[in-house]
């Protein structure tokens, strides 16, 4: 075999298993479904995922761009789960820049609960909770039933 085939014989598998290892990293582990990928490309996206998700009545109060941090360490440890709870793919973007756009309830009774959604360089929602700032506590804002029929 000539030194030209070994290379493209190795380019070929280099290129199939970097999809597979693709396909495989958006797999759902407990169901083996593909995790689709949510696209916020504006504030228009991010305000049609809010109505989706039962968020009608937000405003955006603040955008901001943040670094994460480059591994998941105590301080982050709660808000990584969370967002692997809602099938997020936070942790595959550790150490990059992102956009955090925080959102208030404009609904009466409602104007204390804030919502954040924290959408990657690729316009990809990697991270999303909601809080009261009096307590702190996060919630997510994706249920389980959200990718169901996707």
């Amino acid at each position: 075999m000539g030194k030209r085939s070994i290379l493209a014989a190795g380019i070929a598998g280099l290129i199939l298993g970097s999809g597979w290892l693709t396909w495989w990293v958006k797999q759902d582990m407990s169901t083996g479904k593909t995790v689709p990928e949510i696209i916020l490309a504006d504030e228009t996206g991010r305000d049609a995922f809010l109505r989706e998700i039962g968020l009608s009545d937000c405003r955006c109060i603040a955008e901001e761009s943040v670094r994460l941090p480059a591994e998941v360490d105590a301080a982050y440890e709660n808000y990584a789960a969370l967002q692997k709870t809602q099938k997020l793919p936070l942790t595959s973007h550790l150490g990059e820049t992102a956009s955090r756009y925080t959102y208030t309830q404009n609904s009466s009774g409602q104007e204390s609960l804030y919502t954040e959604l924290l959408v990657g360089e690729n316009q990809v929602l990697i991270g999303a909770v909601q809080y009261d700032p009096a307590d702190q506590v996060m919630q997510p804002v994706i249920s389980e039933s959200f990718f169901g029929d996707r």
